[in-house]
């Protein structure tokens, strides 16, 4: 059991132990920073809780076998998230070497997708995926092929069927609202809950759940509190700080950490094959694989350092841009990524522009306060830095 999660050694033993001792409580927060391992995290909780065997990652049971695909027809999975990297990544991947474990990364990381379009979620509201309809089926389609035992494409015909997958995954992606859970998803994962009977553990999880409204919020408070029996849900954040007291009291935190520069070096080695010293780290590494957004973090970080000789805050246009917590967190690695470039002969200036960089970041997470005001002031801030530090 949690043979797949890396480098989060105190969150897996209490896990296990709880799992192991049938004492783990049915409503659950995950918060840390991105891409510590939460989700990964929650699908191996679930898959755990459902095992009726020893638990690990080969275990031949019908659940575990169900759960490493995520076709577990009791696990409901939304929230807002882009997940076109993780997808532009396995396809990488997958078309350099065709192994298992490259396998089940892309298939994993497409069914994260499709799970968002679980006619769950969208019942009565099917208007709103418009257009969707054609993608999911393609999808659906082609990702039998991916399954461990089948046959993949070799050559041109491999490169081929990757780029059905990313363009299909694309169309859906661009489907899915930014913004938070809404407050029908919450009223039908609700009545799912306490009403469908199956036997079966159940599993609701909701990633980024401190965007979510305050209807939906609201609406959520009820069956945290008293979760029907043999139903979990999972609450994942990096911005515990954005979570409301009232939601925040009725769930059993689990606090993941950042990983040391080593040992994320150590995951792009392993898991994904990079040259030592490719990346700075696992954010950087997704970085490359954004397809919509390449390059657009580092362009904008280059925008902020030269609007530095003038007095005005050259971002105004992207304070909705902002509004996405990865995106914030991806430009202000930019920012930082920068430092050394803009400022080669300053190492006092690079420290302070350094500290109010990370001070920004450590204010959003932990008071979520304003990102488009947020990002105003670090702009004026710096200005002030950089004249401080002229003679």
């Amino acid at each position: 059991m949690f043979e797949n999660v890396l480098h989060q050694p105190r969150v897996v033993e209490q896990l296990r132990q709880e799992i192991l001792a049938k004492e783990l409580p049915a409503s659950l927060l995950f918060y840390g920073p991105s891409v510590s391992a939460k989700l990964t995290t929650a699908l191996e909780t679930a898959r755990g809780l459902s095992c009726r065997s020893d638990g690990s990652w080969t275990c031949t049971c019908e659940a575990c076998r169900t759960h490493r695909t995520l076709d577990y027809p009791w696990l409901v999975l939304t929230g807002p998230k882009n997940l076109l990297p993780e997808i532009e990544a396995g396809a990488g991947l997958l078309e350099l070497s065709q192994t298992d474990a490259r396998r089940y990364f892309l298939l994993r990381a497409i069914k994260k997708l499709l799970k968002r379009f679980d006619p769950l979620l969208w019942e009565g509201d099917e208007p709103k995926l418009k257009g969707t309809a054609g993608p999911l089926g393609a999808l659906q389609d082609d990702l039998e092929v991916l399954y461990p035992g089948q046959e993949l494409p070799t050559g041109a015909e491999l490169k081929t069927y990757l780029d059905r997958l990313r363009d299909a995954s694309r169309s859906l992606a661009g489907a899915l609202s930014s913004s938070g859970v809404p407050i029908s998803q919450v009223r039908r994962l609700s009545a799912w809950a306490r009403t469908t009977t199956s036997g079966a553990p159940k599993f609701i999880l909701i990633e980024n759940a401190d965007r979510m409204l305050e209807g939906a919020r609201n609406a959520l408070l009820k069956i945290l509190e008293e979760p029907p029996a043999g139903t979990w849900f999972f609450l994942l954040t990096s911005q515990k700080g954005a979570m409301i007291p009232t939601v925040l009291s009725r769930l059993r935190a689990f606090a993941f950490v950042q990983r040391i520069a080593e040992q994320e070096e150590q995951i792009l080695q392993g898991l994904f094959q990079s040259p030592p010293g490719s990346w700075s780290g696992l954010s950087e590494y997704f970085q490359t694989f954004e397809t919509q957004k390449k390059g657009l973090y580092d362009e904008l970080a280059k925008t902020f350092f030269e609007g530095l000789a003038h007095p005005f805050y050259p971002l105004d246009e992207y304070n909705k841009f902002w509004a996405d917590a990865e995106n914030l967190v991806l430009f202000l690695e930019a920012l930082i990524h920068r430092l050394d470039t803009v400022f080669p002969h300053s190492l006092a200036l690079r420290e302070r522009l350094f500290r109010l960089f990370q001070d920004a970041r450590y204010r959003r997470e932990t008071y979520n306060l304003s990102a488009s005001l947020l990002m105003e002031t670090l702009f004026y801030k710096s200005r002030m830095a950089l004249s401080q530090d002229r003679p």
